[in-house]
């Protein structure tokens, strides 16, 4: 049974392939996760919205730590690198939702603040094209980290390296303008 498909956009799919596609994301749930073989059939399809929370805090000798996390050895665009929490956006969702479920599920503690910092476009990410809006995150008193904090200036060699190269280094600059009373 054949729908009317409308072929301006060109995909290399007959129009049953092409009907039967969109059957199947029909019944796909947009506000709950897509599982790992799912998401990284999507994403080089689309561009991603992530949100990047990059907590800094400034250890006893006065020097920036940033607070890290590592990917399982199974996970399938990173396996066992360090990098900083952070998610993708469902649909519906708005900043403070993906922040509940970072603070729920990667920081295992509350964010006493939150400090938009830049947007990096990642059109080369592993699992495809990424817009990262990067916030500087502060945690609110003891938590149940299931990561470690690091000197920004001495990362773990396996740290994803746009996490290395571009969002913590924009994200330190952010940190020291807010605290530069406590370097003097």
């Amino acid at each position: 049974m054949s729908q009317n498909i409308d072929r301006n956009d060109q995909q290399s799919l007959s129009d049953d392939e092409m009907a039967q596609l969109l059957t199947l994301l029909g019944k796909v749930d947009g506000n709950k996760p897509l599982g790992t073989p799912l998401f990284n059939a999507i994403s080089p399809l689309v561009v991603q919205s992530a949100v990047e929370a990059v907590c800094l805090r400034l250890n006893p000798e006065k020097k920036v730590e940033v607070y890290l996390i590592q990917r399982s050895l199974n996970d399938t665009a990173y396996p066992g690198e360090w990098h900083c929490p952070g998610s993708v956006m469902r649909p519906g969702e708005d900043f403070d939702d993906v922040f509940a479920r970072l603070e729920e599920g990667e920081f295992i503690g509350k964010l006493s603040q939150k400090q938009f910092v830049a947007n990096m476009n990642n059109p080369r990410e592993a699992r495809g094209h990424f817009l990262s809006v990067i916030y500087l995150c502060l945690l609110r008193g003891k938590t149940n980290l299931r990561g470690a904090w690091f000197p920004v200036d001495n990362l773990p060699n396996k740290t994803v390296n746009h996490h290395k190269e571009v969002i913590i280094p924009s994200t330190v600059g952010t940190f020291m303008a807010m605290n530069i009373c406590k370097f003097l």
